[in-house]
């Protein structure tokens, strides 16, 4: 009985098939690119400040503050410098933006620890034992939160300073409220307390991500206990 093989496939046309193939792909990748850099191009203002501000947020949190870079964000959209620097003046003012999320959640930790508690100096402290919940939670703002409190640091944007503002307010007030209740010194500048507080507190939590090593595998210190006891010395002073 005769027997029937296959044709034996013609190479070349395999080739060829390849090759039209391999070029098509690649057209379409260069074409749906071309097609969204040029909707990139022409986004409007606010969205585009939006945009790199997305961009400047991604960067912080994968890299730091500082080791953030205005040619990182360049390099993660894939448009000219130019384009940031249409937009903002700075590698401080992209910064200053970004902290405006970072100070709002540091906000919200402040009004959950103090939410159930009606003792006014255990209020204080609780305050004080946020920054370092803050801290554990997101340590790439606070991170960004300590860098921007360099004197070298310098930003005039609006909503950065708005919201720097409210939570220096919002301690202040209750430092206030403290001494209206009688439990903290009438004599003390309630102004100068706050800043007191958050200085030290700052301080003494960029001391400890620094020595973090040193401290709990040499010494063998909790840093959770050494916060704890720093906000009783503190309360301790202020308390009447």
């Amino acid at each position: 009985m005769r027997s029937f093989r296959s044709p034996t496939p013609d190479l070349r046309i395999i080739k060829q098939q390849q090759i039209i193939s391999k070029f098509y792909i690649t057209f379409v990748k260069m074409t749906n690119g071309q097609f969204m850099k040029e909707k990139s191009r022409h986004l409007p203002k606010l969205d585009r400040e939006q945009q790199i501000i997305n961009a400047a947020d991604h960067v912080l949190r994968e890299v730091g503050a500082n080791d953030f870079t205005v040619d990182r964000i360049v390099e993660y959209l894939g448009v000219a410098k130019g384009t940031i620097y249409k937009y903002y003046k700075s590698k401080d003012d992209i910064l200053a933006e970004v902290s405006i999320k970072a100070i709002k959640q540091l906000m919200d930790y402040f009004k959950s620890a103090v939410e159930n508690e009606k003792d006014l100096l255990e209020a204080t402290k609780a305050l004080i034992m946020a920054c370092y919940e803050y801290y554990l939670a997101h340590p790439k703002y606070f991170e960004l939160i300590i860098y921007m409190e360099r004197p070298d640091f310098n930003s005039s944007i609006k909503n950065y300073l708005m919201i720097s503002r409210e939570m220096r307010n919002y301690f202040t007030e209750h430092i206030s409220n403290c001494q209206s209740s009688g439990v903290i010194k009438k004599e003390l500048n309630a102004t100068y307390c706050t800043y007191m507080i958050w200085g030290s507190c700052m301080g003494l939590m960029n001391f400890i991500e620094a020595k973090r090593v040193f401290i709990e595998d040499l010494e063998k210190i909790s840093r959770k206990e050494l916060l704890k006891l720093y906000a009783d010395t503190l309360v301790a002073g202020l308390r009447t």
